[in-house]
């Protein structure tokens, strides 16, 4: 992962712990110019893979994990 693809990373963790919305997720993609994709039961999955997409992992409302790529 590239250092740019890094700091993304980390300022995408610094959501977890916080209830998902759209919103939420439309201000993180504006902060890093990257693709956010929620992830999670009642969340559309995907197959393709694109290691530039922040993943939001959504338990019970929450974000729980961040993941790059998948």
């Amino acid at each position: 992962m590239t250092t740019d693809l890094n700091q993304h990373l980390e300022t995408a963790n610094q959501y977890i712990g916080r209830q998902y919305n759209e919103e939420l997720r439309a201000e993180l993609a504006n902060k890093t110019g990257l693709a956010v994709r929620p992830r999670g039961i009642g969340f559309i999955m995907t197959k393709d893979y694109n290691p530039a997409r922040i993943n939001l992992v959504v338990e019970n409302e929450m974000i729980t994990h961040v993941t790059m790529g998948n």
